[in-house]
């Protein structure tokens, strides 16, 4: 009797993954029924084709042809080669897919994927998001952070500093969503110092909080009001010197109908302005990480050094940044963010037509899904192979990298300007203004190369006066551009001698971009008009266009 149990046991597990049949089938509803789930009925007929075949034992008949016909309704005389239907919508599906698990099923005990290269879906057992964080607080919250990539910041119960209970939950809302926004950026180790009891107003110091937390920079404020508004005040302490690094005030209306807004609001701002890439703990500690010879960094140094030369990238910068960046995926080759990082620069590679390096794009490329793979969940990996799959023009690609990326992290500055730029950069101004409009707002400290976007809305618009001015104050563009665009420009107000001068310095530094003019363009800009106004302009400065 025990060995006819043991045998209709195993018959219930899937073999590779040691899941329950019956798990696994609970999983597949719970995703077919989710509205998070971005899917047509044909992609759900597909997902729910290659797992029940799979679950019955028929691996091998999940092919192609079988799906073809079976599925899509495909006749006989199917032909893979004539008509790709089956491979893009399996594209598709892993996208839906992947974003379900990123928007909604974090939680979930089972995650179903079907791997590139193959039909066969794979099934793993999931910790929960909460789960995983209990354990690594279970662990030990200072070995935890003395092991992390990056620094660490505890965040601790905001005070109510009034009379008003109501104010109490404001308080401890605003901290628990200052704790979910910073959770978003990856860099950062975030320990959640939870209040001590209902209606306490006792709060550590940040010298306290340090030794038990083991943090290197703590976060708190307080909440007052008065007979109209309520005031949120926060400061951002480094633990490391005792001082006070960053302080800010924020006041709202004091309407209960609010309170959840102003959450929100009061977190995205704060976090935008300590966390981001180009924040309060990444400037400080890119200031520290400069007094280090490169040889001397480590990972996240090394990742510091990035950011700082994203803010203003330059052929020389690039040239900076590669030695640190190597030696830390050599450290930790399993670091998603570091061939994120490596990904980046053989792009801007591409883009400058830096000389040296071979095969520039295709190492983006492998780099940047490398990255993803290891760190699905990072929004700066995910921002990074948009860039590479709008290098090479790959619309659906880009489109889903972009929402997944702002999905993952819709209050950072960078994501969001970033997004915005690529989508001007390809055209789409509409979306993308409103985007950097947004992300420099938040962020003063933004890169000078999101400017570049409002110099190509200018010249689109045909307004070089509002084109020169935007050049000249913000200085967006690097390499051989500056020279394209002051020339262009220049040509455009008809201050010919002027854009003489910037024709002779790009025919100087770029002695091939009379021959390469429009592909070296189209190496950053993807709109074909503007393109050949540049051209046409560079024509009237004087430049010789031979390509065609």
């Amino acid at each position: 009797m025990d060995d006819d149990m043991t045998r209709e046991h195993l018959e219930t597990l899937d073999p590779r993954s040691g899941l329950s049949h019956d798990a696994i089938r609970e999983q597949l509803d719970r995703i077919l029924g989710s509205p998070e789930f971005h899917a047509t009925e044909k992609m759900r007929d597909f997902l729910r084709f290659v797992v029940e075949q799979t679950l019955g034992g028929q691996k091998r008949r999940i092919k192609g042809y079988t799906i073809a016909t079976q599925v899509f309704g495909r006749g006989d005389d199917f032909d893979s080669a004539q008509d790709p239907i089956v491979s893009i919508q399996a594209g598709r599906l892993r996208r839906a897919l992947e974003r379900y698990y990123l928007v909604a099923g974090g939680r979930d005990p089972i995650v179903i994927d079907i791997p590139k290269g193959r039909y066969i879906p794979r099934f793993t057992a999931q910790a929960s998001q909460l789960e995983r964080r209990r354990a690594d607080e279970t662990a030990g919250r200072t070995a935890d952070a003395s092991a992390a990539v990056g620094p660490s910041i505890a965040v601790l119960p905001f005070e109510n500093l009034t009379d008003d209970p109501e104010q109490f939950f404001l308080a401890v809302g605003l901290t628990d969503e200052l704790t979910t926004e910073l959770n978003r950026f990856q860099d950062l180790f975030v320990i959640h110092c939870y209040p001590p009891g209902l209606g306490s107003s006792s709060t550590p110091s940040p010298g306290q909080a340090s030794p038990a937390t083991g943090s290197r920079f703590v976060l708190q404020g307080s909440v007052r009001r008065d007979s109209e508004t309520v005031k949120v005040s926060a400061h951002l302490t480094d633990t490391r010197s005792g001082r006070q690094i960053w302080a800010e005030s924020y006041s709202h209306p004091l309407e209960a109908g609010r309170m959840i807004a102003t959450q929100e609001e009061v977190a995205r701002s704060v976090v935008a302005a300590i966390a981001s890439e180009h924040g309060i703990i990444a400037r400080r500690l890119s200031a520290e990480a400069r007094r280090k010879p490169p040889a001397d960094l480590g990972t996240y140094e090394a990742l510091l050094r990035y950011y700082t030369h994203q803010l203003a990238p330059s052929p020389e910068s690039i040239q900076a940044c590669f030695s640190p960046l190597l030696r830390a995926a050599e450290q930790e080759p399993e670091y998603g963010p570091v061939w994120s990082a490596l990904a980046t620069l053989y792009c801007q590679v591409y883009s400058l037509d830096v000389p040296g390096f071979e095969g520039a794009l295709e190492t983006a490329l492998d780099y940047a899904a490398r990255g993803v793979s290891l760190e699905p969940g990072s929004q700066l990996g995910r921002l990074i192979l948009a860039y590479a799959d709008y290098l090479v023009e790959d619309s659906e690609g880009f489109q889903h990298e972009v929402e997944t990326a702002l999905v993952l992290n819709p209050n950072s500055p960078y994501t969001v300007g970033t997004a915005g730029y690529f989508h001007v950069m390809r055209g789409d101004l509409d979306l993308g203004m409103p985007l950097l409009d947004r992300a420099i707002a938040w962020n003063p400290c933004h890169p000078s190369w999101f400017h570049g976007a409002y110099v190509i809305d200018h010249l689109l618009r045909e307004d070089y006066d509002r084109a020169l001015h935007e050049l000249q104050q913000h200085h967006p563009y690097q390499g051989f551009w500056p020279h394209v665009a002051y020339a262009a420009i220049l040509s455009g107000l008809g201050r010919l001698d002027e854009a003489k001068e910037h024709v002779e310095k790009l025919q100087a530094m770029k002695p091939d971009f009379s021959s390469r003019s429009r592909e070296l363009l189209r190496r950053t800009l993807k709109i074909d008009p503007l393109i050949e106004m540049l051209v046409d302009c560079l024509q009237r400065a004087g430049l010789e266009i031979e390509d065609s």
